[in-house]
């Protein structure tokens, strides 16, 4: 049984061993693979046995040679009377013996009375031994409770293998370990800060609008009650007016553009490193993430706190981004203050 797996290659086994429903890795040695492949199948040989791609392996377990008979003494004494006739004798290695007569012995055979015939037919057939007897076929029976738990738990595992390679070739790991790589970090998090007020800015500035044609009342399709449902869509001629911009320019000016001048100029990341013999000034980020929401947050506070005076802005589009965001200027607090903390536990991971 070994010696038929021995003299398969390393990427049959795996193949085999596939086919089995085992899983093997293929950093495993050849001698490895064998050896768990051989246990796995000789305890599952109730099922495997049924597998074509196994029945070398199964075959040759089965499989048993005839015993050499010796000639019985009647025989003999047909041969020893018979000499004369005899050409040649041809011995095939002490296994059997092929007697050739001649055709005096073929007219004496057809001479002979049927008895004889029959004595001389049975003599030769024990005297033949079969190279190899052929693999016993196994009776129609009903299959047992152990069967068809092996067979449930080979389908099952071969289920759970292709939705795993359909889950793998789909591309979602990938783009979830990118997203994920993504978030881990200040930028990330402070990306999401900022996307969340933009968010809660364009609810405002583009309110949704119904459009098209209003299912006041339950439909009737193929059976099935559909609810009255409406399409809307945001109000985009809300472009056109300057109450739009000046919001818009107004919240990104003090939630990314000033911050990031402020970050940029002062830049706390910013390392002195020798390259050649030379002392060069070398920045972890392009704009320091703590300065950027430290300013981001006193931005907020002054800006669109109603009891700070501030009459740069007219008061109702200061009043108008105040109101689109969650918990007002206060929400724009707690995200700069996420920033604050997520920048200096960074710093302090690195230390």
């Amino acid at each position: 049984m070994t010696s038929w797996l021995t003299k398969q290659k390393k990427q049959a086994l795996l193949d085999l061993s596939s086919d089995a429903g085992l899983t093997q890795s293929d950093d495993l040695r050849k001698d490895e693979i064998i050896e768990r492949l051989e246990d796995y199948l000789q305890r599952n040989a109730t099922r495997l046995s049924r597998n074509l791609a196994f029945e070398p392996y199964y075959g040759t377990a089965t499989t048993r040679r005839t015993p050499f008979k010796p000639r019985s003494s009647s025989s003999a004494a047909g041969l020893t009377s018979g000499d004369d006739g005899v050409k040649s004798v041809v011995k095939a290695r002490g296994r059997r013996a092929t007697v050739v007569k001649s055709e005096n012995d073929e007219d004496d055979y057809t001479n002979a009375s049927p008895s004889q015939a029959l004595v001389s037919t049975t003599s030769a057939l024990a005297t033949r031994t079969p190279g190899r007897v052929g693999r016993p076929r196994r009776p129609e029976l009903p299959a047992s409770p152990a069967d068809v738990a092996d067979d449930i738990e080979y389908a099952t595992r071969r289920m759970s293998a292709n939705i795993d390679d359909l889950y793998t070739d789909s591309g979602i790991p990938d783009f979830v370990d990118a997203v994920r790589e993504m978030c881990s970090s200040v930028v990330g998090v402070q990306v999401s800060c900022l996307l969340l007020e933009g968010i809660c800015l364009s609810r405002t500035l583009l309110p949704l609008v119904p459009v098209g044609p209003a299912f006041t009342r339950s439909q009737e399709l193929f059976g099935l009650s559909i609810p009255g449902a409406r399409l809307w869509l945001p109000q985009f001629f809300t472009l056109l007016e300057p109450s739009f911009w000046i919001c818009t320019i107004l919240w990104s000016s003090t939630s990314i553009f000033i911050p990031l001048l402020f970050a940029y100029f002062y830049n706390l990341s910013v390392k002195d490193v020798k390259r050649h013999g030379t002392r060069v000034a070398v920045a972890r980020y392009r704009a320091d993430p703590l300065a950027f929401n430290i300013v981001k947050a006193v931005l907020a506070y002054v800006v669109y706190n109603t009891e700070t005076v501030f009459n740069f802005v007219h008061p109702v589009y200061i009043q108008t981004v105040n109101d689109s965001m969650f918990g007002g200027y206060q929400g724009m607090l707690v995200g700069g203050y996420i920033g604050i903390l997520a920048a200096i536990y960074e710093a302090a991971q690195r230390k």
